[in-house]
């Protein structure tokens, strides 16, 4: 969720143009001149504060994405292609989103047995999620946002096996021109395939990115998962690179490394854009 980059390049694009956005919606989108700077949800686990500006589209994915594992003598391994969000922007502070994870492979082995190989590939669950800015603007130093989501099973034996649910609260503030630090605190609902039951998981962050250059930017990111069930934090330290190649268009790539075990070790490259 880097957000140096967009405030850092020459100002942002409409904060001296005293216009009142809230004007715009679905069916009247916001003209070009008027929107605000592209902040993708990704490429850290904390998300962006700012909806989509109001008529106007987003598409952010994880091009290609390896998550390894090991734990004792089990190991494995994921592929992800294409596990995507679109967006759309309802009014100047809400947009609706729908995500796909397009493909996925996963493969689990075990040392100690090797019979026990599992091979799972295909399409995952349907995400459905409403974000809302609830305080800051185009011009603000800060902004806090909500996010609510629901994730249905539409994945069969790929995806999670159940309804889940949650609800994302993502911060974040500009400390100087070329550097920000943000956070969320986000309560998800999960499914437990083997005990048949739900729990929740609790997911706090920490973030700060910092803009090189017009086109170069870098984020730092520690994240903490609790399982409610458990009486220990696991985390990990994420870190990535973004390159704004447009006002529309960003690439990036990085990694999710492991503190504690039981987190998987991923790396990433993925993509964003907007019309």
């Amino acid at each position: 969720m880097p957000v140096a980059a967009a405030l850092a390049q020459e100002g942002i694009k409409n904060d001296t143009i005293k216009v009142d956005k809230n004007q715009f919606s679905l069916f009247r989108p916001t003209p070009r001149k008027y929107m605000r700077p592209m902040v993708p949800d990704r490429p850290g686990i904390t998300e962006s504060p700012y909806s989509v500006d109001a008529g106007h589209f987003q598409y952010e994915t994880d091009a290609l994405r390896l998550l390894t594992r090991r734990e004792g003598t089990a190991y494995g391994h994921d592929w992800y292609i294409n596990h995507a969000l679109a967006k759309i922007g309802l009014t100047n502070r809400t947009d609706l989103q729908v995500g796909l994870d397009s493909y996925t492979d996963t493969r689990n082995y075990d040392d100690a047995d090797p019979g026990q190989r599992t091979v799972a590939r295909g399409l995952g669950d349907l995400n459905l999620r409403l974000k809302h800015t609830l305080v800051g603007d185009d011009n603000s130093r800060w902004a806090l946002g909500l996010i609510g989501y629901v994730t249905l099973p539409t994945g069969g034996p790929r995806g999670d096996g159940a309804v889940e649910y949650g609800a994302v609260l993502p911060v974040v503030y500009q400390l100087t021109k070329p550097w920000s630090i943000g956070g969320q605190v986000a309560t998800q609902v999960y499914w437990d395939r083997e005990t048949h039951s739900r729990y929740l998981q609790l997911t706090p962050t920490f973030t700060t990115d910092y803009q090189f250059t017009k086109f170069v930017q870098a984020f730092v990111e520690l994240v903490g998962y609790r399982d409610v069930r458990q009486s220990y934090w696991l985390s990990s330290i994420n870190t990535g690179v973004q390159l704004d190649v447009s006002d529309n268009v960003q690439l990036d790539f990085g990694t999710h490394l492991p503190i504690t075990n039981s987190v998987d070790r991923e790396y990433f490259i993925g993509m964003s854009f907007r019309r």
